[in-house]
């Protein structure tokens, strides 16, 4: 459902299929990689479109296990986000990811009309 964008779906977002762009245009460079002794979190705009005046951005952020160990009660932290957060449920000021099982990646996406928000690890076991 996510991979679909904004077409086909009510995700709360203004839709106008007719000013879906890609490439996108050119912006300020998304923050470097988050990066733990083993996570790391890099994103990337998968899909821009125009709606009212303001372009929209779908973000897709891979959160990757690099140990070789399966990692338990994964949490990430996550600021400067203008719109919802799929697959995630909030717990405080965290977002629960779970386990993340060793040498493997999460994806996440959202969508917001801005750069890239702050995603960083707040906790895992």
């Amino acid at each position: 459902r996510l991979s679909a964008g904004p077409r086909g779906y009510n995700l709360g977002l203004p839709e106008d299929a007719s000013a879906v762009t890609k490439p996108m245009p050119k912006r300020k460079p998304a923050p470097a990689p988050a990066k733990s002794s083993v996570i790391t979190i890099a994103q990337k705009v998968t899909l821009s479109w125009k709606a009212k005046g303001k372009t929209y951005f779908r973000y897709s952020t891979a959160v990757t296990n690099k140990s070789t160990k399966n990692l338990k009660n994964v949490k990430l932290s996550v600021s400067k986000l203008y719109g919802p957060l799929w697959g995630l449920k909030k717990s405080g000021s965290s977002y629960i990811l779970g386990n993340l099982p060793a040498r493997k990646s999460v994806e996440i996406v959202y969508v917001h009309a801005a750069p890239p928000a702050y995603i960083t690890v707040a906790n895992y076991n």
